[in-house]
């Protein structure tokens, strides 16, 4: 099948028999070409400046370090991402799949093969696949999103929020100072001032701050 959504597939796993056959069952079954990589790989993978990247993320491989690993892959490359998790705990949370900013689909450790490629083939065409369960927990705490925003944006001016919203979605200081028409040094400027306000000391910690707060919900 043929996929315009995105330019690269990569799956993110252990360097194991199993996982190739994995991804080798997917390749055959969607007619796509998908890169493998560990975590700590992602650095090396030549990956096209402002690409569209599906990630299928092995769960039992993740953890938090992992997380800011792929949290600086994406900005380092200025990638834009959305993920995948699969075998995924039937009872995960959805704090904990907030914590990715784009996630776009969920597979079960108790899913089949073909179970998994069907979800693919619909990720690829650009719909979600989401539990019923989880899909009613997104839009119950989505509901309280307006309250959230509000409380947490109060301090910030209107340029600092525009250049977090910006920032969320990956881009660059030089990218920032194209959209906003103004020099790379005012952007970092004004990012300096965010970092006080929010209490964070990086650009990684800045970003997950703005993802958790919802700066890619809302409009430009």
């Amino acid at each position: 099948m043929a996929c315009n959504k995105y330019n690269d597939l990569i799956f993110i796993c252990d360097s194991s028999l199993q996982s190739s056959l994995f991804r080798d069952y997917l390749e055959k079954s969607l007619d796509i070409s998908i890169k493998m990589s560990t975590i700590e790989g992602l650095s090396g993978l030549a990956i096209p400046s402002k690409s569209s990247v599906l990630i299928i993320i092995d769960n039992t491989h993740i953890d938090d370090e992992s997380l800011d690993l792929y949290i600086k892959f994406l900005i380092e490359k200025s990638v834009s991402g959305n993920e995948v998790l699969i075998n995924s705990p039937n009872n995960v949370a959805v704090n904990v799949i907030a914590k990715w900013p784009n996630m776009v689909g969920v597979f079960f450790a108790g899913d089949g093969m073909n179970v998994v490629a069907k979800g693919m083939k619909k990720v690829l065409e650009g719909e979600l696949w989401l539990s019923r369960k989880l899909t009613n927990d997104l839009i119950a705490s989505y509901r309280n999103k307006d309250a959230i925003v509000a409380k947490s944006t109060a301090n910030l001016t209107t340029r600092e929020k525009e250049i977090m919203q910006l920032l969320v979605l990956g881009a660059s200081n030089v990218q920032i100072a194209e959209t906003l028409f103004v020099s790379e040094n005012t952007v970092k400027t004004h990012l300096y001032n965010v970092f006080k306000k929010i209490n964070v000391k990086n650009r990684m910690q800045a970003f997950m701050w703005a993802k958790n707060n919802h700066y890619n919900d809302l409009p430009l």
